[in-house]
């Protein structure tokens, strides 16, 4: 039957039961394979990688296991109170869907608090991208996770009283 905006009516009376082989395998109460409730990873050794933003280092282990975090030591919440700066750390891991599939140890030295969650953000999708390429590099790549961000303070020139910041002037 053929409505008046000549768009053909769907028959509603037709159902998974009754024809089954009409439909793909997702829509039939029998799926084909099991789907894994969680993730497993691909690697199952360490992955390591640097990271580097400003003046801050990061270098950075993982390890699939509960999703532990250890930077210098210490748990990520103690390390970076700051939520913005957990959550810029952890999205890597966000942007995979396995935010508690690897346990991440971390050394950081250098720079200020932002500059070093950049760098173990950096580090963290570069071990993530080292460990399986052909699926976790092109996520990364897009994201912009493994591109290092090269900014860096500009540097004091003479007879000014910052990079920029000229004295006043008086004309008389």
């Amino acid at each position: 039957m053929v409505e008046p905006n000549g768009i053909e009516a769907v028959n509603e009376d037709v159902s998974v039961e009754d024809n089954p082989e009409d439909f793909p395998a997702e829509y039939t109460s029998e799926s084909p394979e099991p789907v894994s409730p969680g993730y497993v990873p691909t690697a199952s050794g360490p992955g390591a990688g640097t990271g580097r933003r400003k003046k801050a280092i990061a270098r950075v282990r993982i390890t699939p296991g509960s999703g532990e975090w250890k930077v210098n030591g210490k748990s990520l919440e103690e390390c970076f109170p700051d939520k913005v700066h957990q959550q810029l750390i952890r999205e890597p891991l966000v942007a995979l869907g396995i935010a508690d599939a690897y346990d991440v140890f971390a050394r950081l030295n250098g720079g200020g608090t932002s500059g070093q969650a950049g760098a173990l953000r950096h580090g963290l999708a570069r071990a993530l991208a080292g460990l399986d390429v052909e699926n976790n590099r092109p996520i990364l790549k897009k994201a912009g996770y493994l591109t290092r961000d090269d900014r860096k303070v500009e540097r004091k020139k003479a007879g000014l009283k910052k990079a920029r910041k000229a004295p006043q002037y008086s004309k008389r």
